[in-house]
Formats: structure tokens, C-alpha cells, sequence
């Protein structure tokens, strides 16, 4: 059986993946446009966000120009902010979860006690506890009892 070689990859080549990884995450970060929003507008937004990185070096990265070489530092920068906002858009699908079982709890102990308040007592206590708990943790007096 014959090993194959492969050679590795050029520095062009790994250059050109760079800088397509750099252009996708840059438009990651910006996401969807608004429908009166211009590339131009987007691109100050994202300066916003990459304060070090001028507004023609994102232009030429988010159209990937074949003369940006891009930097370690600048993906790994542009990795972290997509990671930061994952994160941060997971913790707030959170919150809402948790805030949507905090309103259901409440309506469930105003049935129970309009069915049948005696009966279904030790219910009611639990779920009275488990929506003052849950309220208390998110800081909302806002839910309905």
C-alpha cells in the first residue's frame, strides 16, 4: 500500500481561508440588515464595535480584498465577539423561558383555586412558593397572581 503526501497548504491559501473566516464573521457580527439600511451604515456600525479596526480595513475584509492579509489577533478578536453574543443570546433565551414558566405557574394556582380551593390546597401552596422563588430570582414583581 502506497502512502500518499500531501503537501501543506500555501500561505496564499491559508491567507485567502483567513480572510474568509474574518469576512463571515464580520457579517455574523453585523447580522440581518434593516430594510433602510445601507452596507455603508453597517459598516459604522461594526466600527463601533472593532474600535481599533479602521472603517476601510473592515470594508476591505467584509468584500474580502485579495491584498488584506488578516491578522491572528483580528479573527481571534472577531471570535470573541461572535462567542460573547452566542452566549449573550443564550442567556437571555433563558430568562424568557424562565419568565414564561413564572406566568404559567401563576395562572395554574389561580385555576386550581377557582376549581376547587380547599381540594387542591397543598397545590396551590406549592405553586405559590415555586412563583415567589422564581420572581424573586428574576427581580419581577410584575407577575400576576
Amino acid at each position: 500500500m502506497e502512502c500518499v503526501k500531501f503537501d501543506k497548504p500555501s500561505k496564499v491559501e491559508m491567507s485567502e481561508f483567513a480572510l474568509r473566516e474574518a469576512s463571515g464573521l464580520l457579517k455574523t457580527i453585523a447580522g440581518s440588515r434593516r430594510a433602510d439600511e445601507s452596507v455603508k451604515a453597517v459598516f459604522h456600525r461594526l466600527s463601533r464595535d472593532l474600535k481599533d479596526w479602521s472603517y476601510g480595513r473592515i470594508r476591505a475584509v467584509w468584500y474580502r480584498d485579495h491584498r488584506v492579509k488578516v491578522r491572528t489577533s483580528e479573527i481571534e478578536q472577531l471570535r470573541a465577539i461572535v462567542n460573547r453574543r452566542v452566549e449573550d443570546k443564550a442567556a437571555v433565551d433563558e430568562l424568557a423561558e424562565l419568565r414564561s414558566t413564572v406566568e404559567r405557574l401563576a395562572k395554574y394556582e389561580a385555576l386550581l383555586q377557582r376549581i376547587d380551593a380547599e381540594f387542591f390546597s397543598p397545590e396551590v401552596s406549592a405553586a405559590r412558593d415555586q412563583v415567589g422563588s422564581a420572581s424573586g430570582l428574576l427581580g419581577d414583581s410584575s407577575v400576576r397572581r
